[in-house]
């Protein structure tokens, strides 16, 4: 924590030293959500487009105690940007962070973003960080061309995509359900399975899960390496989060053993959101990746939610080309930038 502080006080005066006249920076505050995520959803795609409340609920989950977050103010004191350094939600294994500068739109073009960038790159130099990871959507050319001049390099894509359910007509697919059931696949929601089983079961079936889960991750071509997340963490993020939809969250099981996977989490009650979809290596190829997402997009149509969306690295051509056959429209990409210090 002291080093946190630490920080805190050399970034703000480094930055507060070269803004322009009448803007400063200050400590972060619970109440900044608000107008934050209003400047954000102004400029991004209806379905990217967040909540303060989300946000929260978020952060209440993980606590990361190399973030520092601070706000710029302007003149008539409004929120006017923010900047932030973490390690983030998965720790890299090389110490590498992560870094935010965003400034709103009628406060660009006077030298605030390079302050605030300066500033916070100066903090991840003392705190010795090997790297630094950073990104911005494809939407906004101009903010990729200023992170490129300053050094940054693009390291890869990330694609959302969403699946609007209303149009969306189960038995277009039932072929694909039909395939993997004559092999001898069976598909289960995680709420049936953990249905049948007593305390003791219960814990298992989470171990189970991770454990079918860590190849499946091991294969996802992320752009920095990402490790996957020890148990502790997953049984936190998975088994005992509110937003997790037990019911949209799918086994494929090859007699007794998990083969395959989706799941699913809700996004503002009207939503669902694909956490991760994964096949076991030696299951690959006989379409159990795309009967899971034939399934949940049923089943979430069927509770009513108004769309499904995921995330797929650039790479990952399998993936991404189920969600293209299943009508996913996508959203401008991603952009996965990295500056070496």
């Amino acid at each position: 924590m002291a080093q946190t502080i630490t920080g805190e006080r050399g970034v703000l005066d480094a930055a507060n030293a070269r803004l322009p006249r009448g803007y400063r920076m200050r400590a972060f505050e619970d109440a900044d959500r608000e107008p934050l995520v209003e400047a954000g959803n102004s400029e991004n795609h209806p379905m990217e487009r967040e909540s303060p409340a989300e946000w929260r609920r978020w952060e209440s989950m993980f606590n990361d105690p190399t973030r520092l977050r601070l706000v710029l103010v302007a003149p008539d004191d409004s929120v006017a940007g923010m900047g932030s350094i973490q390690a983030g939600f998965f720790a890299r294994p090389d110490g590498s962070q992560q870094l935010g500068i965003g400034v709103r739109r009628d406060h660009r073009n006077k030298g605030i973003g390079s302050a605030m960038l300066d500033a916070f790159e100066a903090e991840a130099k003392r705190r010795s960080v090997p790297r630094i990871l950073s990104g911005t959507s494809a939407s906004r050319p101009f903010a990729l061309e200023w992170a490129k001049k300053r050094g940054y390099r693009e390291i890869g894509r990330r694609i959302m995509s969403y699946r609007e359910l209303d149009s969306y007509e189960p038995a277009q697919w039932k072929d694909a359900l039909d395939r993997v059931r004559t092999a001898g696949i069976r598909i289960r929601t995680y709420e049936e399975v953990l249905a049948e089983r007593d305390d003791a079961g219960k814990e298992r079936l989470w171990h189970e899960i991770w454990e079918a889960e860590g190849p499946m991750w091991e294969d996802i071509p992320f752009a920095s390496p990402t490790p996957h997340w020890p148990f502790e963490r997953y049984y936190k993020m998975t088994a005992k989060n509110p937003q997790l939809l037990r019911d949209l969250s799918l086994l494929a099981y090859d007699g007794d053993r998990i083969v395959g996977l989706t799941t699913t989490g809700d996004r503002e009650s009207k939503d669902a959101w694909t956490y991760m979809t994964g096949v076991a290596r030696d299951a690959r190829g006989k379409g159990i990746a795309m009967a899971l997402k034939v399934d949940v997009l049923a089943r979430a149509k069927a509770t009513g939610r108004r769309a499904m969306c995921t995330v797929n690295d650039e790479p990952n051509k399998a993936m991404r080309g189920v969600n293209i056959k299943l009508g996913y429209q996508p959203v401008p990409d991603h952009v996965e930038l990295e500056k070496a210090l």
